[in-house]
């Protein structure tokens, strides 16, 4: 049986927060052993006033249109990703997507039932080092080039540390 957590975790959404109060469009989950989940999220009725950006809709390509026909409801993503996360510990690469996660458990009305641990603390307490982190990252957007995706940036960031995982640590573990 193989290695299959930590888990990453990705978001799009409506806009960034500099652009207004923006809520999540689509959330995928990856596991380091290649499983992965993402949906479409059907905008709540409590983002019914939400901010929505252009500029944000040209990066990932995801409509209000497409949402409407194809999104899920919050209830069901909500559901499916707590069943998919099961006793995974969950890393984003960005303190935006535990914002964001927060906004779809208050859409639910549940409080989150796991932290979003930041990677940055994966990839320090196991000492490696940035040149090992570059080279990993690198070649992960070598097989996963496609950016803001969901999808694809937690498929990306998942491969980054399993290839991280699969060589020994050659710094030592830092604590700012």
């Amino acid at each position: 049986m193989g290695l299959t957590c930590p888990a990453l975790i990705d978001f799009e959404a409506s806009c960034l927060p500099e652009y207004g109060q923006s809520f999540p469009i689509e959330v995928a989950i990856a596991r380091i052993d290649g499983r992965s989940r993402a949906w479409l999220i059907r905008p709540s009725p409590r983002w019914e006033y939400w901010d929505w950006s252009s500029e944000a809709e040209a990066l990932h390509g995801i409509s209000r249109e497409l949402l409407a026909l194809k999104g899920l409801p919050v209830e069901q993503v909500f559901a499916e990703m707590v069943a998919f996360t099961e006793d995974c510990d969950l890393y984003a690469d960005a303190d935006l997507d535990e914002y964001w996660f927060e906004v779809l458990c208050q859409a639910v009305g549940r409080n989150p039932p796991f932290p979003i641990r930041f990677l940055g603390e994966f990839i320090g307490k196991r000492g490696y080092t940035r040149p090992q982190v570059v080279a990993a990252l690198e070649a992960a957007k070598g097989k996963l080039p496609k950016e803001h995706l969901a999808r694809e940036d937690a498929k990306r960031l998942a491969l980054m540390v399993r290839l991280l995982l699969d060589q020994p640590p050659q710094g030592l573990s830092r604590t700012a």
